[in-house]
């Protein structure tokens, strides 16, 4: 008997021992502290991009401090703080070369790019059946489902000696031009890669396009040329920018496609850090050109962005 009611008596204080720990969450969960707890929940979800892109950070600044000293050639060791590297780079004429390759080719490339994609996406997001978008999409991602490597070699074997490109020239009874090695192979390889980004940017603006406006248009008599530059370009213009930013900073850090199509005579700032960094082994030195490289894309997308501000007689370009 004894047993039995100091059973019941363990029983009923388990049981209001268990209400007073949910009273406890309860009331926790009405206390002042609830909302701040609350408004942390994003911020957990955002913690491993936040991670990564603060180890970006940390890699980004020490490679600037690395720019800022000196370095000993012959004992291979870093010395004290200077501007040399800076001034090396500078003076130096294979960078000019390089840097001017560089701008100019993501200039072009970008902007053939984003030419060819605004009327890609216009006939991929009205295409009427559904498995010609499907087919558009998977020819303009290629690209990216072989990767870089696989996809440059491609390009190398397309417009070699023994390629495609040279048995359809001899056929005509053409000489075979000689593109690897040259500009036009890297813009090739480089306009293939950006060609996907600036349609993924484009996609959603396109399928924002009022139909109604080119309708409109066209009943009052616009031709099929005036309406797509004055009432689909318009509206494609926030699109079009933000396209060409993506792209210019993709062209400027384009590695492979000089690397590999250019054989090595064509290189880009990202091929002139590789070799400075590692080849040579001068990482002060390679971090000032990787310095230059950072510089050169954020100006780039600056005055870019700058660009999609500008007014002309009153209307947004």
């Amino acid at each position: 008997m004894h047993s039995r009611e100091a059973a019941a008596a363990a029983q009923h204080a388990s049981v209001s021992l268990g209400w007073r720990v949910v009273d406890a969450l309860i009331s926790a969960r009405r206390s002042r502290l609830a909302t701040p707890l609350a408004k942390l929940k994003p911020l957990l979800l955002l913690a491993p991009g936040l991670a990564l892109a603060t180890i970006l950070a940390i890699g980004l600044v020490r490679l600037a401090w690395s720019s800022l000293h000196s370095y000993d050639s012959f004992l291979g060791t870093q010395g004290h703080f200077s501007f040399t590297q800076y001034s090396q780079v500078v003076s130096d004429p294979q960078f000019k070369t390089v840097l001017v390759r560089t701008l100019t080719m993501a200039v072009v490339t970008s902007l053939i790019a984003v030419t060819f994609a605004v009327p890609f996406s216009l006939v991929m997001a009205r295409a009427s059946r559904r498995f010609v978008r499907l087919a558009l999409m998977v020819i303009v991602f290629i690209p990216y489902l072989t990767g870089d490597i696989t996809r440059t070699f491609g390009w190398l074997a397309a417009l070699g000696p023994n390629g495609p490109v040279a048995w359809v020239c001899q056929q005509l009874g053409l000489q075979p031009p000689t593109l690897i090695g040259t500009l036009w192979a890297v813009g090739l390889g480089s306009v293939q890669v950006l060609l996907p980004a600036a349609v993924v940017i484009l996609l959603p603006g396109v399928l924002r396009l009022d139909p109604e406006l080119e309708q409109a248009a066209r009943t009052l008599g616009a031709r099929p040329h005036q309406v797509f530059l004055r009432v689909v370009l318009p509206q494609l213009r926030v699109a079009c920018f933000s396209a060409l930013t993506v792209c210019w900073a993709f062209a400027m850090g384009d590695f492979a496609d000089p690397g590999i199509l250019g054989q090595g005579v064509k290189d880009y700032l990202a091929n002139l850090l590789q070799d400075r960094y590692l080849a040579i082994g001068n990482q002060p030195l390679g971090s000032a050109v990787g310095m230059f490289l950072l510089f050169a894309v954020l100006a780039g997308a600056a005055v870019i962005l700058t660009l999609s501000r500008v007014r002309w007689q009153g209307r947004r370009l």
